[in-house]
């Protein structure tokens, strides 16, 4: 009750923790780092990862502030940047090395992994000089039972192996190198692209217009150019600009990828951006604000297209960004070239434009069956003999094959096309024993 009077927003965590206490018998003057880090985990597994980031973030505090009034005989921040867990001179004058080259979010993000990993060390009782490839081993194994996605684990490993690699060129490790190998990073998933189905898409598209919310229609705007929900963030008030040819285009500052670029915007989209910049005060330095004119934050978008999704089916989760996949896989449908949607998304890599918005089945079946028409005209010698239409024992199968897709592609409903099915099946069967039947009358 004492934190809460100047954090109520973590009532509910607060909440829990005590609960968890409460239910496992623990007293919170003996609790130990590892079970300490099993409520944490319970905290990940909230079903909506925004929320469960974000109450890992409140718990964290919580447990600071508990740390800091003798409750925990332990600094239970290992991976918390604001952590106040001194890092020693080596590794601060490695930071100080990165700030000149490197973003400040980047250097950050050294600083974590590298107090993270002197926060284990300090555990071990190990220190620097005593860095050799078991206590990595053991490390790597730490790392992996914390429950922490590849992504996330091949970043700290990263930064901590360039901070190794710096530490021997300085000669502070005596060990050789290849303490940290290329094969301890985890495999990274290669997911597919999510975009919306065309339905629903427009539906969306719908809500967002009519619904007079400024975050809505922001993600209305992320839909129509392709933003991410940081630079949609970031958007200043005057965003737009006018070329030679009388076209409107939006100014995308720097974002993820620290380049800037240009969104042709057609005249619908020009006209939200209109809307949007009448929305509030003229002087605001940012297209989006709060009510107060401060900046606002990823949850306001979260929980506003969580409101707008009510009531629709989605396979898999809806996000923010996936607005962003339906936006460049229709452009990549409707035969736009891939280095101008590299250009429109903002991607230095063309790899990264076909993970983020590969090409969709029914084009890839659409462009197969168009190269197959033109090999048969550019070869009809060697083309293959089309079944005749008047034999119905070879036309069957196609038809068969025809049902089965619409059945997949949702063209045709699961229960009409599984009779369909078994009827064109029986009726072969029963073709079969009418040819067989006619060939030994044929014969006698």
């Amino acid at each position: 009750m004492e934190y809460l009077k100047s954090q109520s927003g973590a009532r509910d965590v607060v909440r829990q923790f005590d609960l968890w206490l409460k239910v496992s018998f623990r007293s919170i003057r003996q609790l130990g780092a590892d079970e300490v880090e099993l409520f944490l985990q319970q905290l990940s597994k909230a079903p909506v990862k925004t929320h469960a980031a974000r109450q890992r973030h409140q718990a964290l505090r919580y447990l600071d502030w508990l740390h800091t009034q003798d409750f925990l005989r332990f600094d239970p921040r290992c991976a918390w940047p604001r952590s106040n867990f001194p890092l020693p001179s080596h590794a601060q004058r490695f930071l100080d090395l990165l700030k000149p080259t490197h973003k400040l979010p980047t250097v950050r993000s050294h600083q974590t992994s590298l107090r993270q990993f002197h926060i284990w060390l300090n555990a071990q009782h190990c220190s620097l000089t005593d860095i050799d490839r078991s206590r990595i081993e053991s490390w790597l194994s730490w790392l992996h039972g914390r429950g922490l996605a590849a992504c996330s684990r091949v970043h700290i490993i990263q930064h901590v192996r360039a901070y190794l690699d710096w530490l021997e060129e300085q000669g502070v490790l005596a060990t050789p190198s290849a303490l940290i190998r290329s094969s301890d990073l985890p495999k990274l998933p290669q997911y597919l692209p999510r975009p919306v189905s065309a339905d629903i898409d427009a539906e969306l598209q719908r809500r967002f217009r009519s619904s007079g919310c400024s975050y809505q229609l922001g993600m209305l705007l992320m839909r129509r150019t392709g933003l991410r929900i940081g630079e949609l963030i970031a958007l200043p008030y005057h965003c737009t600009s006018t070329d030679h040819a009388g076209n409107t285009l939006l100014k995308v500052p720097l974002g993820k990828l620290a380049t800037e670029r240009l969104v042709p915007l057609d005249p619908f989209t020009a006209k939200l951006v209109a809307r949007l910049q009448r929305n509030g005060s003229r002087k605001r330095s940012l297209l989006l604000v709060t009510a107060s004119g401060r900046k606002t934050n990823y949850y306001r978008y979260s929980e506003a297209l969580k409101k707008a999704c009510s009531g629709l089916s989605f396979q898999k989760p809806m996000t923010t960004h996936r607005l962003r996949h339906t936006y460049a896989t229709q452009l990549l449908s409707a035969g736009m070239n891939l280095p101008s949607v590299m250009r429109l998304l903002g991607h230095t890599d063309y790899r990264m434009t076909l993970r983020y918005a590969a090409i969709t089945d029914s084009t890839v079946f659409t462009e197969f069956e168009n190269a197959l028409l033109h090999n048969a005209q550019r070869y009809p010698a060697i083309a293959a003999e089309a079944p005749s239409a008047t034999d119905p024992i070879r036309a069957l199968p196609d038809l068969l094959r025809y049902v089965q897709k619409c059945a997949h592609e949702k063209q045709l409903d699961s229960g009409k096309a599984l009779r369909l099915v078994r009827r064109i099946r029986r009726l072969q069967a029963d073709l079969r024993k009418i040819a067989r039947k006619s060939a030994t009358k044929s014969a006698d």
